[in-house]
């Protein structure tokens, strides 16, 4: 069969289909104009014309699964699938699927399917086949994505879902509190390090590790055996430019949550403790409809807020001993002698440089009660 490709870009394509888009995509399907127009390919720009191969999807299904198998069927081939659902039927193929997620593009000129025969051919399919759930990849979302991801609902987590927790609670009587927590980079090397560090001290001091999705996809027995001596919370599913995360849109935000549930779900882990880079009405929106808890430290190293910015002048042209006793005043002015949460970024050398520093000051010291992020919250 021809197969209709979308134009390579170039700052001159010009719109496809009236909007400023690159598709990446094609059809088996054009309307004569665009089937003419071999420059430009038309309004959708379909200007690659190729011969391609086909197969018969019905009987593959058939010849490679079993009708035990639990078989996930997701179709979104851009107006092909009218004839390939329909010889589906014919084959009795659905049989052999257990969930189907598509698309149908009822406005694709399909050869040989009017408007009265696609609309009788959806029906076929929702009462015959398997009732379709939709599946939309560029808004990050298909139908039943609460159902396969379900809120948290744990009672060994202290905290209201969706509420941003900055500080630790107030104790009745006796010194504030304070929670160490390390925000885990995608190094492995520079967190390993310092994470051992953090183990090794003396204190044995309770320390919650953050860390990203695809952190835990990829050294899955170095998060395993760090659960066994820390208290394990999340990050996004990966690491973004600074400031870029938050800027998507919310079913973005939501995917990237999701992702690192399901990556700690995959080494026996749960958490209810989420770490944002940054904290909008669409992260807390997300948080409380997971069942998460948002945790913001009340003094970081390297510090965030404008008030404590590291510069050359202040900080970086510093030889490292000089610059221990600043980057540990800079936390402790951030917690102004009430406590709170504190993190260090793996990702910056000079954690790990002032670590060890920063728990004996905390240790022997600070003066503060030194707890678990649960303590903390309640």
């Amino acid at each position: 069969m021809t197969a209709y490709s979308e134009l390579v870009w170039s700052p001159n394509k010009g719109l496809n289909n009236g909007i400023d888009m690159q598709w990446g995509g094609g059809s088996l399907f054009a309307y004569e104009d665009e089937k003419k127009d071999t420059e430009t390919g038309g309004k959708r720009k379909l200007s690659h014309h190729r011969t391609v191969p086909t197969v018969d999807l019905s009987r593959w299904i058939q010849e490679n699964t079993a009708v035990e198998d639990y078989v996930i069927f997701k179709l979104d081939v851009e107006g092909a699938e009218y004839d390939i659902l329909q010889k589906m039927l014919e084959d009795g193929t659905f049989k052999w699927v257990d969930k189907y997620y598509g698309e149908f593009h009822s406005w694709q000129p399909v050869t040989g399917w009017d408007k009265k025969k696609k609309e009788q051919l959806v029906s076929d399919v929702q009462k015959k086949g398997k009732p379709m759930l939709d599946w939309a990849a560029e808004y990050r979302t298909y139908r039943d994505f609460d159902t396969l991801h379900p809120p948290l609902v744990s009672e060994s987590f202290v905290g209201s879902p969706g509420t941003v927790y900055s500080g630790c609670t107030a104790p009745p009587s006796g010194a504030p509190r304070l929670t160490l927590t390390v925000l885990v980079g995608m190094n492995a090397k520079a967190a390993h390090k310092l994470v051992e560090t953090i183990a090794a001290h003396s204190s044995r001091m309770p320390v919650t590790l953050f860390l990203y999705g695809d952190f835990v996809d990829t050294f899955p027995e170095l998060v395993t055996e760090w659960a066994k001596t820390f208290t394990i919370g999340m990050r996004e599913g990966q690491p973004f430019p600074l400031g870029h995360f938050t800027l998507q849109a919310q079913s973005w935000i939501r995917m990237g949550l999701v992702s690192t549930i399901q990556r700690l779900s995959e080494v026996d882990l749960q958490t209810a403790y989420y770490l944002p880079e940054k904290v909008t009405d669409a992260v807390k929106s997300e948080a409380k409809s997971r069942g998460v808890r948002i945790i913001q430290p009340t003094a970081r190293f390297p510090p965030t807020d404008e008030k404590w910015l590291l510069s050359v002048a202040n900080y970086y042209k510093y030889r490292d001993v000089e610059r221990v006793p600043k980057a540990l005043r800079v936390i402790a002015n951030q917690l102004e002698d009430k406590g709170g949460i504190v993190s260090l970024d793996s990702d910056h050398p000079d954690s790990y440089m002032i670590s060890v520093f920063l728990m004996d000051y905390l240790a022997e010291k600070s003066g503060y009660n030194l707890v678990s992020i649960t303590e903390c919250l309640k």
